[in-house]
């Protein structure tokens, strides 16, 4: 009977050392398992660089869809492509939503299984495609981070690959890292992340961008009296196969004896235009046949004008006619010069003339100018004192709003709030990933408490828990 006893006692001391081993050495395991400093170091930096990249790309593109849609038309006809406006446009906003959608997961380690291998599959692409822009330099900057910053081709490339790097190590160590945001409100952090991009997105394609990269914001001189530097242009004129360049101080040949005006070209070395840009910040205009410059009579001779932008005349629809006519009377009646400034030909021109009936001078520029001053075709544009004071797609006016007094105030303050409006905008995106974030942090450092912390942490940082 004692050595029974004795027998049963052994057995019960037994199973608790047994059970502490089985902890011992699962702790054991964890530690081992748990990456070095250097390492998680290593991988939250990518994550970092990676996700902000990918962040700022897919922001500055939603922010000015009219320019990252001029940039898909560069690379659809570079590659000889023909693609149906809406179906491009489309793309654009997918590929701004993807891009930032891309840069948040990385970042808050949101869905961390297929989230590294949809950015290696976007960096496939990219790669590709920015190696065959520096080779063949088809256009002039691949638009990767649209006006906002403007980088070499073959920079774009090397950049490219330092992304592929970082995304190829993500996506064999990120899930031994810490995910900033539970799986469980994985689904809300897209929603947000969504509404966000699609909502600044839409505001820039159907008014205008709430930031402006470009050369004339609101509040900035579009025309400048220091013409010391600027763009040289030259006059090509044909005449049967005969062709002929002329320069802006050469006397210009005659219709009369058969020579017809082919085209205007830019010329001149980049430090000249840089300089251009910087000092003279001129939009230049020409007039209906492209021979004379008109900036200065427009700009210094009426105080207050009304400028109607056309960069593509041909797609612009006949029912827009009506209202520009309308905006066209309002204007006049009110001391405002009112004219229209587009990138077409002669005989494109004269055929809107015999359509539209306008009683507004038609003027010319060209096209990439005319989109640098304003997104949208047609868009508007009133300048006071050489002074931008807003601008507008044609789609966004309500005639009523404008040709109304006391609404009119009111639609130009509308028009001039962008930085606000951007500002405000993301304040509450931030705000509420914010919140995401502390709900999904701060259980896991009351758990840590409850639980025991040091050995609850180690056991956390697994790499089948992270992953989760």
């Amino acid at each position: 009977m004692q050595s029974s006893h004795s027998s049963s006692s052994d057995t019960n001391n037994q199973a608790p050392d047994a059970a502490a081993k089985a902890v011992a050495t699962e702790r054991q395991t964890a530690l081992q398992k748990t990456p070095a400093l250097w390492h998680r170091l290593l991988t939250w930096f990518c994550r970092l660089a990676f996700g902000s990249t990918f962040i700022y790309s897919g922001f500055v593109k939603a922010v000015d869809p009219w320019g990252t849609f001029y940039k898909f038309n560069e690379y659809f006809e570079a590659l000889g492509i023909g693609m149906i406006p809406n179906l491009m446009l489309t793309c654009v906003f997918v590929l701004c939503a993807v891009e930032f959608l891309i840069g948040i997961y990385v970042l808050l380690g949101c869905y961390r299984r297929s989230t590294p291998l949809l950015g290696i599959m976007f960096m496939a692409v990219m790669l590709s495609l920015t190696l065959w822009i520096a080779i063949k330099d088809p256009v002039a900057d691949c638009g990767c981070f649209g006006d906002a910053l403007v980088i070499s081709n073959w920079a774009t490339f090397w950049k490219n690959i330092v992304l592929t790097l970082m995304i190829g190590w993500l996506f064999k160590y990120e899930s031994r890292t810490y995910a900033l945001v539970t799986p469980a409100l994985q689904w809300v952090c897209a929603v947000v992340s969504i509404a966000f991009i699609c909502t600044i997105g839409a505001i820039g394609y159907f008014r205008q961008p709430l930031i402006d990269f470009r050369p004339y914001p609101v509040g900035e001189a579009i025309y400048s009296d220091d013409e010391e530097v600027g763009p040289e242009y030259v006059f090509v004129y044909t005449r049967g196969k005969e062709e002929k360049t002329f320069s802006e101080d050469d006397e210009l040949p005659s219709e009369e004896d058969g020579w017809v005006f082919k085209e205007r070209k830019e010329v001149g070395n980049e430090a000249s235009r840089s300089a251009a840009d910087t000092n003279s910040k001129t939009f230049r205009i020409w007039d209906e046949s492209g021979n004379t410059d008109m900036t200065a009579e427009v700009f210094e001779n009426n105080s207050k004008v009304l400028m109607l932008l056309i960069p593509d005349l041909a797609t612009v629809s006949p029912a827009t006619t009506w209202k520009i006519n309308e905006l066209c009377d309002y204007a006049t009646k009110n001391n405002v010069e009112m004219i229209g400034v587009v990138a077409a030909s002669p005989e494109l021109i004269s055929e809107w003339e015999e359509l539209s009936m306008p009683e507004y001078e038609i003027l010319t520029a060209e096209d990439t100018a005319i989109k640098e001053v304003a997104r949208g075709n047609p868009a508007l544009v009133y300048v006071e004192d050489k002074i931008v004071k807003w601008k507008t797609t044609l789609s966004a006016v309500d005639t009523e709003e404008f040709t109304t007094h006391e609404k009119r105030e009111i639609m130009e303050e509308r028009l001039t709030r962008g930085t606000g409006k951007i500002k405000l905008y993301t304040g509450i995106y931030i705000c509420l990933l914010g919140v995401l974030i502390a709900l999904s942090i701060f259980p896991r450092m009351l758990g840590g408490l409850t639980h025991g912390g040091k050995a609850h942490r180690v056991e956390s940082s697994s790499p089948d828990k992270s992953a989760q």
